[in-house]
């Protein structure tokens, strides 16, 4: 869930991340490219080695460096971290998974280096069974493609380590930047919808009342009305009876359950539990006002299957029973 309406192009920015591929290899003294689930590329190749680019310009090694893209990229997705693996040409490579919701992308692949050390000995696996040998073969495409094996620089393990954390980290980044342009982008969509409960909604906003209260009334209602989870305060509004997960809400706002739970909190000042059960007592408080609705009454209008519940939630958020509360009004 979460991730059906994302692909790489839309999540990276393909001309504006090869830029960053760029600068990134520069700096880091690697080669990087971004392939798709299948490890098909979908960028440039950025500082790509004279070895690598022989390699691939071969139709059968080429195919080999894909299937090692992508088993590395689902590796990476399996173990929920960079994947750091030898290839078939016995070269250290690492993929960094794009991962929106529970949808695998693609990856952002660096490496093409050489170990100079034997710290990482045990850690680096090969990928694959099919290995593309490399001789000293008196020829001279041999020697020449052996030269250039030569050239591939040299590096630490732990430096491995570090590039990929790093890398990591702008992919969540990129990853989380994309889910919140995106999910404002449907809000708003929403809010604009011909639909008469919308258009409604955009003419008779949340009573603000029920909110949590700040400084501003009107930067409140800026702030929720602009944010990703306002569909969902919106459907609590209007669905007062329903019981509704947090989970539910999420996939309203085209949001994962974690980044919604987020958002909603930075958004309202609490959790998404406490918004409901606050947001519930305060309707109950008003229906209590009519002396005709009984504590019953107003626990199931509010989708409390068991009173005694109910009044264990009031309690909680107003200091007494229910019943009390009604007493003291009316006095």
């Amino acid at each position: 869930m979460g991730g059906r309406d994302y692909d790489l192009k839309t999540i990276l920015n393909i001309p504006l991340f090869e830029a960053l591929q760029d600068i990134l290899a520069k700096t880091t003294g690697t080669a990087i490219i971004t392939v798709d689930y299948k490890g098909t590329p979908v960028t440039r190749h950025s500082c790509r080695t004279e070895f690598c680019s022989v390699i691939r310009e071969n139709p059968v090694s080429r195919k080999r460096c894909f299937r090692c893209d992508a088993l590395a990229g689902l590796e990476a997705v399996r173990l929920n971290r960079p994947f750091i693996y030898l290839c078939h040409c016995g070269i250290v490579d690492a993929a960094v998974p794009v991962v929106v919701g529970d949808r695998y992308l693609g990856a952002v692949m660096f490496g093409e280096v050489r170990l100079s050390d034997n710290s990482a000995d045990g850690k680096v696996e090969r990928l694959v069974g099919e290995i593309t040998s490399l001789r000293r073969e008196d020829t001279e495409c041999a020697r020449a493609l052996m030269e250039k094996y030569e050239r591939i620089p040299k590096m630490e393990y732990s430096r491995v380590v570090e590039i990929a954390e790093m890398l990591e980290a702008i992919v969540r980044y990129i990853v989380c930047q994309a889910m919140d342009r995106h999910s404002q982008a449907l809000t708003y969509e929403w809010m604009l919808s011909g639909s008469r409960d919308r258009q409604l909604f955009l003419q008779a906003p949340v009573d603000l009342g029920d909110l949590p209260q700040r400084e501003d009334p009107e930067d409140t209602h800026r702030e929720l009305a602009g944010s990703p989870v306002y569909p969902a305060i919106r459907y609590l509004e209007t669905h007062r009876q329903e019981r509704v997960t947090m989970a539910e809400m999420a996939k309203l706002c085209h949001l994962t359950p974690s980044y919604f739970c987020r958002i909603f909190s930075r958004v309202t000042g609490e959790t998404f539990v406490d918004y409901v059960n606050r947001q519930k007592v305060s309707w109950a408080k008003k229906m209590l006002q009519d002396p005709n609705v009984t504590v019953s009454q107003a626990a199931a209008e509010l989708g409390y299957l068991d009173t005694s519940y109910f009044i264990r939630v009031f309690k909680k958020y107003e200091g007494v029973t229910p019943l009390v509360y009604r007493q003291h009004r009316s006095r």
